[in-house]
């Protein structure tokens, strides 16, 4: 069955409880796909992307669990987001190339993780769009020796809970129209 773009975002959930199953690398593949097709500034396709199962998540959630407990601050959410990585299949973390270093490049990276969102959610899939990584993120950089800026880390499987959806603000509420 063929999801029309409107169920797509009207159904897609962020989704933090997951079943212990694996994802099929092809999925990730179809998901990374899909990012790919995003608009971007000047066409420059900033995105790049570092999918992380198995050994790999787990030193990386070992990592991210460690630089949260060296801070002196309130981390909101992320011991929450950590332990959703740590249950999850996959994590990807995003990146900006941000050769030019415009704030459209930012821009381009966010409309190519909406697009793997959708992609994920017409899989079958479940998906969570995580900032809290930015608690850590100079660690989180020098552990990926990427040159690249970090933007994001996206936890992906299959949905254990799909929640309800929240309330969205109307039309009229979020826009003006002039003539």
């Amino acid at each position: 069955m063929t999801m029309t773009v409107d169920e797509a975002l009207r159904e897609r959930r962020s989704i933090r409880a997951y079943l212990g199953r694996e994802v099929p690398e092809d999925l990730i593949r179809q998901m990374i796909e899909a990012a790919t097709f995003a608009p971007s500034a000047k066409n420059g396709q900033q995105w790049r992307f570092t999918i992380l199962t198995g050994d790999s998540k787990l030193e990386f959630t070992t990592l991210y669990r460690s630089e949260l407990g060296k801070l002196d601050y309130d981390v909101g959410s992320s011991y929450g987001s950590c332990q959703m990585m740590e249950r999850v299949p996959v994590v990807i973390i995003v990146w900006n190339t941000n050769e030019r270093g415009w704030t459209t490049e930012v821009h381009s990276v966010a409309a190519a993780i909406q697009n793997l969102l959708l992609k994920a959610h017409s899989l079958g899939l479940g998906a969570c769009w995580i900032g809290d990584i930015f608690y850590a993120y100079e660690a989180i950089v020098k552990y990926f020796e990427k040159p690249w800026k970090l933007l994001a880390a996206i936890t992906v499987g299959w949905p254990r809970v799909i929640p309800r959806m929240k309330p969205r603000l109307s039309v009229d509420e979020v826009a003006e129209f002039l003539d």
